[in-house]
């Protein structure tokens, strides 16, 4: 029998109750997560088992729009599940299975009630995992959702739990209780394909905050004012996620593609790469080349993590708009390593082609640690090395994206400048210790002046003799001008310290060997400006 229902918001409760989950295989229905039974505290007391499903409304976006009508239940996947008694103490925890389904062992004839979290949890020796969705509205409480209580008796007894979308068939009309919990299965669903690469894989924890309040305006993130859903890795929390939420406006808790694309970004976080400058971007824009690569990751994931070839964002009145993109197409026209809809195709179609293990090989490989900054050369560098036998199917999918097939990490080789190649080409440019070199950027491709586009940066390499402390510094550029620069070996190793209006300077220890050099304007105000560099 189905239970009554309530939304709640709680204050994290001791370490003691959270512990769930032990290693090993899912339960049924392929899930990878094993339930652990808690035997009843009350000494000498018969038991019984205590079963049930965990289910949530899943309001499918397969075109742009969520489509209410087409709303089904699905089962929360993984969910922290706890037996509480009259005083509300915790009698019994465990988890529910790939099927949505719990069992756990409780005193007989007693009042108790099923609280379910809106929390992955395992811990232990083997693959391990903390993910819990919170209210950032609420002092980061955790969501909740809790039966009615009611009698064990003297024998097995069920007890199924739902949280309902609280659509009522033209605007919401109560409280949303399934939507941390579509979040949380979104994360079920992308940490189980990095499992199936990688079965010991242990995840850093990750906060994710949804609130009915989270709306796209900047501001203060405790009242909701989040912007758009994205991934951070500053505050206190570390590694998180923020979500909108605000319903007629935009709502992301049913936009799995989009919840999955920002835990492709705390995937590249986590276990491999990201050197992304982050900031405004579009499909249709000419890209940094480690924004693109990012964000053409990010569109990537989703489709592979959810196993679907669009990627479906839902906005405005009821939900009932959007964007639908096609991930196994690239751009019709100027194709290149800095759009970021040539890098989705490219490696949603190297999945689709020679599946995931590969990708995460190299993604967790020479990728992550070579000295080149993250973008689609030193990616397929690193993918080729790594599994040699596909190396066509993804030399295929560069050519027809107007990519060369680099010859090393650098892409010495790489015609294709996007139009810019007096800014863009060669890839990186030598330099010299000791001489001054000139270098320019542009923002001829970057019309808001967002600071992240084609022709933004310019990429410098240079070889360190020996390990030592090195001085760089960037002059020049003109009135107005502010020089920056990030030196990169590995992931950073030094930045521009200095506030002089038009020069920066600043020291990295460096490991003998390559480095990199990236310099831009933070100021972006010319249309081209050139700055020297001098390296000693």
């Amino acid at each position: 029998m189905k239970t009554t229902w309530f939304l709640r918001t709680l204050a994290l409760v001791s370490a003691v109750a959270l512990s769930a989950c032990g290693g090993g295989g899912g339960g049924g229905g392929g899930g990878f997560f094993a339930p652990l039974t808690v035997a009843p505290t009350t000494p000498g007391a018969t038991s019984v088992t205590l079963n049930g499903n965990v289910t949530y409304d899943s309001v499918p976006n397969a075109t742009g729009g969520l489509n209410y009508a087409a709303t089904t239940p699905k089962p929360v996947r993984g969910a922290l599940v706890e037996v509480l008694d009259g005083s509300s103490t915790v009698i019994a925890t465990t988890a529910t299975d790939g099927n949505g389904a719990y069992t756990t062992s409780v005193p007989a004839n007693t009042t108790v009630t099923v609280r379910v979290k809106a929390q992955l949890l395992q811990s232990g020796t083997g693959p391990s995992w903390d993910v819990s969705v919170r209210d950032n509205t609420q002092g980061e409480a955790l969501y909740s959702m809790q039966s009615s209580s009611f009698a064990t008796g003297g024998s097995t007894v069920t007890r199924d739990v739902h949280a309902p979308s609280g659509w009522t068939g033209t605007s919401y009309g109560s409280d949303r209780v399934a939507g941390p919990f579509a979040v949380l299965d979104t994360v079920y669903a992308t940490q189980a394909k990095v499992l199936s690469a990688a079965p010991t894989t242990v995840f850093p924890a990750l906060r994710v905050y949804w609130s009915v309040n989270n709306l796209p305006a900047t501001g203060n993130l405790t009242l909701g004012q989040i912007g758009t859903t994205f991934f951070t890795t500053s505050g206190t929390a570390g590694r998180s996620i923020y979500v909108l939420g605000k319903a007629d406006v935009d709502t992301d808790e049913y936009d799995t593609s989009v919840v999955a694309h920002e835990w492709g970004h705390y995937y590249q976080s986590a276990f491999s790469r990201d050197d992304s400058p982050g900031g405004a971007h579009g499909v249709d824009e000419l890209l940094d080349r480690r924004l693109a690569f990012s964000e053409g990751w990010g569109n990537a994931w989703s489709g592979i993590a959810l196993g679907r070839s669009n990627y479906t964002d839902s906005v405005g009145a009821s939900q009932a708009l959007g964007s639908n993109l096609n991930l196994a197409a690239g751009p019709s026209t100027n194709q290149g390593w800095y759009r970021e809809a040539s890098i989705h195709s490219i490696l949603w179609n190297l999945n689709n082609q020679v599946g995931f293990k590969p990708i995460h090989d190299a993604m967790t490989g020479s990728f992550k640690t070579g000295v080149a900054v993250t973008s689609i050369h030193p990616f397929s560098v690193a993918f080729n090395a790594a599994a040699p036998s596909s190396a066509s199917a993804l030399n295929a999918l560069l050519v027809a994206q107007n990519i060369a097939v680099p010859n090393s990490p650098y892409a010495d080789n790489e015609s294709n400048g996007g139009g810019f190649n007096t800014y863009t080409l060669p890839m990186y440019k030598v330099v010299n210790l000791g001489v001054g070199t000139s270098t320019c950027v542009t923002n001829q491709a970057d019309p808001a002046r967002d600071g992240n586009k084609l022709g933004s940066y310019a990429y410098l390499r240079f070889t360190a003799p020996t390990q030592r402390n090195y001085s760089i510094t960037v002059t020049g550029g003109g009135a107005g001008t502010d020089p920056d620069f990030v030196v990169y070996q590995g992931r950073r190793a030094g930045q521009g310290l200095s506030t002089v209006a038009g020069s920066e300077s600043g020291a990295a220890t460096l490991s003998a060997g390559d480095a990199v050099l990236v310099v831009n304007d933070f100021n972006n105000t010319s249309t081209n400006t050139c700055f020297t560099v001098t390296i000693n």
